[in-house]
């Protein structure tokens, strides 16, 4: 009986500090947001800008992969996106009503 509990304060310990972790992570500031979306966007014209021919099937690989895993990291950042026929509607009521 003594075990069970002591597995289970191990199991409930180990799980909610991994969770901490993992929100601690994702939490950036606006400002980190755009410094980091800009340094994903350098990069990818720089690999885009590189002759592919004279690299490995290895080092094609190792790019593809950090491709991928730059385009994950973007999609996790959150950002407002207003579609230009909405920001064209909010544009007009606002002449209307001032």
């Amino acid at each position: 009986m003594k075990t069970k509990i002591q597995f289970l304060a191990f199991l409930l310990f180990f799980s909610l500090t991994g969770f901490n972790t993992q929100a601690a992570e994702k939490t950036m500031t606006r400002e980190q947001a755009e410094v980091r979306v800009i340094q994903i966007k350098d990069r990818v014209n720089e690999i885009k800008a590189m002759d592919f021919s004279k690299l490995s099937t290895e080092q094609r690989a190792s790019l593809r992969s950090e491709l991928k895993s730059d385009k994950k990291e973007l999609k996790d950042i959150p950002v407002v996106i207003i579609p230009l026929g909405a920001l064209i509607v909010i544009i007009v009521l606002l002449i209307i009503l001032l």
